[in-house]
């Protein structure tokens, strides 16, 4: 039972998109408090700012197409594995058929 609870702990973590939400949104929170607590006039901060987040939404999105382009080569190479991994559950479901049927005309014809 403690096993299921480790798992679902850490089933959050493994999301690539939170990843990246979360150090978008850590960048994002530092450089503002960063810039927030500089001491200079208002005009220099809200320009600061303006040119900061313009830099942050950008990387961000660069992070994001980034992720997205890993995610596809990802899926590129467990296809052919998943693709095997069906053909396999196939072959063994017919053949547990086929054994059953067997074992079930083995023990009614003793039966009769």
């Amino acid at each position: 039972m403690r096993r299921n609870n480790m798992c679902e702990h850490h089933q959050g973590h493994d999301n690539p998109k939170s990843f990246v939400k979360g150090a978008f949104l850590g960048a994002l929170v530092g450089a503002v408090l960063g810039v927030l607590f500089a001491p200079e006039s208002g005009e220099k901060t809200r320009k600061k700012l303006k040119d900061k987040s313009g830099e942050l939404v950008e990387k961000g999105l660069e992070a994001v197409e980034q992720a997205a382009d890993k995610v596809e080569e990802v899926k590129d190479l467990v296809e052919p594995y998943k693709e095997r991994a069906e053909e396999f559950i196939h072959d063994t479901e017919e053949r547990a058929k086929e054994e059953a049927d067997n074992i079930k005309k083995r023990y009614f014809k003793g039966t009769k």
